[in-house]
């Protein structure tokens, strides 16, 4: 008999597939880590600015995959608690939001209206990266497995910047990236007959930074990872000190030193002296590799530095950029090289988001370091001296932040927020619902999305207040005026024929000598003159009413250079014949001061210098009424969320601690 058929069954297409697991947050951290840091600093997209670097587009993309898994994973308990970071992150990005509204509200050169556009996409990609370290890391091998690389890749990128100090060869410019424009950065710079190298960062200031950073990590990974093979756990760091010390920058120093000074305190006596040999040892080693590289340090630190002279020299126009808007701000990204180069980005926060935006970037940082530090006891050994390390890092780039603008180099802000990232996974580490917290069931938890809906609508005329308050908020954005400005020059002309008695004119400088001349005599007689931009026109400094008269300068901030016989006039006012009124003025006074020594000396008139005015035209200039409107509908959906579950947050807790009593029915007891 033939053998019966076996039957085989057919697998059902509705039946359950498996899942197919995706990228975790440790990989897409450690991209985006290679992205900063791998592609040199100044190459990106070139329509897009600023934020065009690819390291910035990953960031973004980073954002909303967290946006999305926050919408449609399920969250139990554990995974509700309430992170420190997170809050502080938020209360950042609200006032970027509302210096950004400002700097709608405010007339700006296309430059500055554009920066303060893309700037927006850096701040989303900067929360992405700290949001997806913050919510994302949750199991310690993933985490350590981060530090690892991280710690790697700072050891290559010192060990690049060590081959440029030796070599004297850039090596970065060589390299062609299809779709990346340059920013025109290239080359190697010199301090004191050194090198100072840059690895892929686009300045010595950016690649002291990262190092600083870095540091802590790698020596306490070198440390506490004992079983590690030893050229693994020690080049990073060995390669990061290196590189500082042969920087030829003062804030590489600085910063090594804060980013240890937080770790030293918890090693015990004998590491802390045997760090002191090894770090003698090197030192020593560095002094005869080396030679005059000790003296050229510590002539950084002697004083007579012209970049020192310029810090402390601007600290003297804050006030007059703060006093625009002083507690939101002009706007995030609009205070340009062309106003002033200030080389402090709290300074620059201070203008560009007000006090109250600085004190939120302050709180955010001060909370990363002592969420860490806090939290930093316990029984795993690496987790416990990670703490102090990861302050340190927080703490090393907060404080090279006051010695250079950090916001304009991405490598710089993007390790910057990478570390406060990596500072609320450490706290997640730590926190004692960390260990062996169950999964979210998705038959029990509710979805992100659902969660927030709900609060909503328990907390809804918190909403509806918030709302309310924008409507008259936007219907005064679409009422703010527009100014009328003028920009014109008032031309010293030399004589053609006799100079006889005219000791003003010998050489075309004298022209120039005398145009300056006439302009320190207005200068004098009109005290209150508005605060005068390196390049940038004098509207854009926020002033609507004002009338600006100087020499111009061809040689920048740092080294003047006035070879133009010629006075330049600005005015900003509320209406075109108020600009041509005070054009008349201007010309007729400085027309005025300009007769006033050769009547005393009695010059011929055919051999007097003589000021030929240009012709003004007014033009009127508008606030973005359109992205307004959009800053302030953007403003209002984050305050009232971040509004709506701060009040349900306060509500619950009232009521865990004050629970009410339940009523009895009379007649039953």
């Amino acid at each position: 008999m033939p053998a019966p058929l076996s039957v085989v069954p057919v697998p059902s297409r509705t039946a359950a597939r498996p899942r197919v697991q995706g990228p975790d947050a440790t990989t897409v951290l450690s991209t985006y880590l290679f992205l900063l840091l791998v592609i040199p600093s100044d190459r990106g997209i070139g329509p897009l600015g600023a934020a065009g670097s690819p390291a910035t587009l990953f960031g973004l993309g980073m954002m909303l995959w967290w946006a999305w898994h926050h919408v449609r994973s399920p969250r139990n308990n554990h995974t509700r608690r309430r992170q420190p970071v997170r809050m502080a992150l938020f209360a950042f990005i609200l006032c970027v939001l509302a210096s950004y509204v400002v700097s709608t509200l405010s007339v700006l050169p296309f430059v500055d209206s554009n920066a303060s556009n893309m700037v927006l996409l850096n701040v989303g990609s900067y929360a992405g990266v700290v949001l997806v370290g913050v919510d994302g890391i949750r199991d310690r091998a993933r985490f350590v497995a981060l530090l690892r690389r991280v710690s790697l890749m700072g050891g290559l990128y010192a060990a690049l910047g060590l081959a440029q100090f030796f070599t004297g060869h850039n090596f970065v410019d060589s390299i062609q990236i299809p779709g990346l424009a340059s920013g025109g950065t290239g080359g190697v710079d010199t301090r004191g007959g050194f090198v100072r190298p840059e690895s892929t960062a686009r300045h010595a200031l950016e690649y002291a930074a990262v190092l600083s950073m870095i540091l802590p990590i790698a020596l306490t990974l070198g440390i506490n990872e004992r079983q590690r093979p030893l050229l693994a756990r020690w080049f990073p760091a060995a390669a990061i000190f290196m590189a500082a010390l042969v920087s030829v920058t003062r804030s590489a120093l600085l910063g090594v030193v804060a980013g240890v000074a937080l770790s030293v305190p918890t090693w015990d006596r004998r590491l802390r002296v045997r760090a002191l040999w090894v770090g003698g040892a090197g030192l020593a080693v560095m002094y005869f590799l080396v030679p005059g590289l000790a003296g050229t340090i510590l002539g950084m630190f002697s004083g007579g530095d012209p970049s020192v002279a310029s810090r402390t020299d601007s600290l003297a126009v804050v006030g007059h950029y703060l006093a625009v808007s002083p507690w939101v701000g002009r706007g995030l990204g609009t205070l340009g090289p062309a106003y002033r180069i200030f080389d402090n980005q709290y300074i620059g926060l201070l203008i560009e988001t007000g006090i109250v935006g600085l004190t939120a970037f302050v709180v955010l940082m001060l909370t990363a370091i002592l969420t860490t530090l806090l939290r930093r006891r316990g029984t795993d050994r690496l987790l416990g001296a990670m703490g102090p390390a990861l302050a340190g890092a927080v703490l090393a780039g907060a404080l090279l932040c006051a010695f250079f603008d950090a916001f304009h180099f991405p490598q710089a802000v993007g390790m910057l927020f990478l570390v406060v990232g990596l500072c609320g996974a450490h706290w997640n580490m730590q926190h004692p619902s960390a260990a062996g917290a169950p999964e979210a069931d998705a038959t029990t938890a509710e979805t992100g999305a659902r969660r927030l809906g709900a609060v909503l609508r328990r907390r809804w005329y918190v909403v509806a207040a918030v709302l309310l308050l924008a409507i008259p908020a936007m219907m005064m954005a679409r009422t703010v005026p527009g100014v009328y400005y003028a920009k014109f020059d008032l031309n010293f002309q030399a004589p053609a024929g006799a100079t006889k008695n005219n000791a003003l004119r010998t050489e075309a400088s004298s022209v120039v000598k005398f145009a300056a001349l006439v302009e320190r005599l207005y200068q004098s007689a009109h005290a209150n003159s508005p605060i005068i931009p390196t390049t940038a026109p004098v509207y854009g400094t926020g002033l609507r009413d004002a009338v600006a008269v100087y020499l111009p300068n061809a040689g920048g901030q740092w080294q003047t250079n006035f070879s133009t016989p010629t006075i330049t006039v600005e005015i900003v006012k509320p209406s075109a014949e108020e600009v041509l009124a005070a054009a008349d003025r201007v010309s007729a006074d400085i027309v005025k001061l300009a007769a006033g020594p050769q009547n005393e000396l009695g010059v011929w008139t055919k051999s007097r210098i003589v000021v030929q005015p240009d012709l003004v035209a007014a033009t009127q200039l508008m606030p973005r009424e359109k992205n307004a409107l959009v800053g302030i509908a953007m403003l209002a959906l984050g305050l009232s969320v971040a509004g709506a579950i701060m009040v349900d947050g306060v509500v619950r807790l009232w009521r865990q601690r004050h629970p009410r009593r339940r009523r009895t029915a009379p007649g039953t007891g």
